[in-house]
């Protein structure tokens, strides 16, 4: 089980790096496109990379390189990231920022942005819980 951790770990040391390095220069989405996509395909499209995707997506500016997908294909990508990471705080922002401003969908926005609220105010109120519990202990 230690190598099975080990590995965890390196695999995401791997992924922090190319975000570092790659995946978070927004400016050279359309030059980074191909790395970006075979980085995915090789992590087997890992969810970590999700809100980097749509917001590389957002950034593209070749027509070639987005004109097979549509606006709502990043708006989907969103609502699966937030279904599969519920308490992924980035997640809501980000996706409540592009139904906002980029979907002219506010109500979409505004039912993101309560959601995400909810979910953050549940996990300050355990952290508060868990600090009291430590607090205590000493």
């Amino acid at each position: 089980m230690k190598n099975f951790i080990n590995d965890f770990i390196d695999q995401n040391e791997i992924i922090t790096s190319f975000l570092d390095k790659t995946g978070r220069r927004y400016e050279n989405s359309d030059k980074n496109l191909v790395l970006f996509k075979d980085f995915l395909i090789q992590t087997k499209y890992n969810a970590a990379l999700g809100n980097d995707l749509a917001n590389f997506l957002q950034c593209l500016n070749d027509e070639e390189n987005f004109s097979d997908f549509q606006l709502r294909d990043i708006s989907r990508l969103y609502d699966s990231l937030l279904k599969l990471q519920e308490f992924n705080i980035d997640s809501y922002l980000d996706a409540g920022h592009f139904e906002f401003a980029i979907m002219d969908n506010k109500q979409k926005a505004i039912q993101t942005i309560k959601k995400g609220l909810d979910k953050g105010t549940q996990k300050i109120e355990e952290l508060k819980r868990l600090l009291k519990t430590i607090e205590n202990e000493v």
